[in-house]
């Protein structure tokens, strides 16, 4: 009798699991047929936008629910929370990982004021500038101890609140009975309905970018073959970015570069030639790989002109620009996408743009891009990351949403050199994005200081004593020289001792 009961128990499970598949399998199939139509097309029914609505608006209600009881508040606190429950929640603005930080660097912008000019330029003794100028430092030293203003930008951006992943609870103590049952229901819906949809569109969208690029390679008619690949990969960049459940908003579309030409964009993520890609179509610009990437290089290169260096060539820097300008000068090829940072930023940020891409070209497309990081954070840190891991990451984040601007090309102007050229795109960009513009170079997410960043603030300074005292006076050639053999670019204020 209790051997028949546990056999007809088997049985129902079996049923009951087999019913499930055959309602499981074709729903998740249909629904990824719909979307590579759509991305085929170019269309988008907006359930994606109207989903990112309503996560974020459960976000910020699980921002206030917490398991502190109400005693527990001090009466300061308890004053704010009245304040926030009576503001409307149209008002409710979403904060800033800047809004967040621990310290107001108030001294470090007295220094960095001083430094570059901005300070009223009134002669005092050298005495008093000295030990005034002393005391902003060590503060300045202390805040950046605290909290310093560049390596937070190689680390994941803090939320306002918890987006329900396991990877950013640890930034939120107090998790309420409430948001633990959120949690089981979104997990189960990320893994059971997301993932598996995702892993087919990348999977599609990887075979049919190969054979399709492949294919078009065999067409002998320039003008067709150029049509047929910007067909190709705008369909499989769209199926690529729906394998995120990408959410990308293009502003001034009219400015985007159409023939030849250097794009510029901040840099955060490896999607982010994925997201541009959504809208046009670029050259990319790499080393030459092997393995599997070395056969998507060559079935990319059968379509369209692209730039692989090989491993000799790549420390050659008069090779590598020979070759992109003779890409750029050609008006028949592809704008180049370039990211000056060379390396992933948080997206809080711009730092300082490398000045080779300015060399070679005398106009550039700017493009400012800005994630969401609420829904799921963009930002690849490659020193805690492998690519696999990352790109599972991005596979069970909730989606990924972006905003990218068109600005208006930029040209040099006369006298400017590169250098100058390459902060003054970089200023429109943070403009544009809302984003902090840094002049620190992005190598230090890797690298030490280097010597010739610590002459150019001792310069600075230098330049400073120059304007506030009477130390010119006193200084001696030999000072003069060894300042000289910094080998930093002179500035107009420079000349003041000679």
């Amino acid at each position: 009798m209790k051997s028949t009961l546990v056999a007809e128990s088997v049985m129902i499970i079996h049923f009951i699991a087999g019913l499930a598949s055959l309602l499981y399998l074709p729903f998740i199939f249909s629904i990824v047929i719909l979307v590579i139509f759509l991305s085929a097309a170019g269309l988008s029914l907006g359930i994606r936008a109207r989903v990112a609505q309503l996560l974020i608006w459960i976000f910020e209600w699980g921002s206030d629910v917490t398991d502190l009881p109400e005693e527990e508040f001090e009466p300061e606190q308890k004053e704010e929370k009245q304040v926030e429950e009576t503001q409307p929640a149209t008002i409710k603005k979403r904060h800033s990982s800047s809004d967040l930080r621990i310290i107001k660097r108030e001294h470090s912008e007295i220094i960095d004021n001083k430094l570059q000019g901005q300070d009223v330029l009134k002669k005092k003794s050298t005495v008093s500038v000295l030990v005034d100028d002393t005391l902003d430092f060590i503060s300045a030293g202390i805040e950046s101890i605290i909290e310093d203003n560049v390596t937070s930008r190689f680390s994941a951006e803090q939320l306002p609140s918890w987006n329900l992943l396991s990877r950013t609870k640890y930034d939120f103590q107090h998790i309420s009975p409430k948001l633990t049952v959120l949690w089981i229901l979104g997990f189960a819906f990320r893994y059971l309905i997301l993932v598996p949809i995702r892993v087919c569109l990348f999977a599609v969208g990887m075979t049919s970018m190969v054979l399709i690029t492949s294919a078009v390679g065999y067409i002998p008619n320039p003008t067709i073959k150029k049509w047929m690949n910007r067909r190709a990969m705008l369909m499989c960049m769209r199926i690529f970015s729906r394998s995120f459940s990408s959410i990308v908003r293009f502003h001034d579309r009219q400015n985007r570069a159409t023939q030849g030409g250097i794009c510029v964009a901040n840099h955060t993520s490896p999607m982010d030639v994925m997201i541009l890609s959504c809208d046009n179509c670029y050259a990319m610009v790499g080393q030459r790989q092997g393995g599997i990437l070395g056969f998507i290089q060559k079935s990319l290169s059968k379509a369209e002109h692209h730039i692989w260096f090989e491993r000799s060539e790549v420390n050659d820097r008069k090779a590598v620009s020979n070759r992109m300008r003779e890409h750029v000068e050609d008006p028949t090829k592809l704008p180049i996408i370039i990211f000056p940072e060379g390396t992933c930023i948080n997206n809080t940020s711009v730092m300082m743009f490398k000045k080779g891409s300015f060399e070679i070209s005398a106009t550039i497309y700017p493009i400012a891009m800005k994630y969401d990081s609420r829904l799921g954070d963009a930002f690849w840190n490659s020193s805690k990351q492998s690519y696999g891991e990352y790109m599972w990451m991005m596979m069970t984040s909730w989606a990924i949403t972006c905003d990218v601007w068109y600005l208006p090309p930029m040209t040099r102007l006369e006298g400017e050199d590169s250098i100058a050229f390459a902060r003054r795109v970089k200023k429109a960009i943070a403009k544009a994005g809302g984003l902090v513009d840094l002049e620190w170079d992005g190598a230090l997410k890797r690298e030490k200081v280097s010597n010739k960043l610590i002459a150019l603030q001792q310069k600075l300074y230098f330049e400073r004593l120059s304007r506030r005292t009477s130390m010119c006076n006193d200084v001696t050639d030999e000072s003069i020289d060894i300042l000289k053999a910094s080998r930093i670019p002179p500035r107009a204020s420079s000349h003041n001792c000679q």
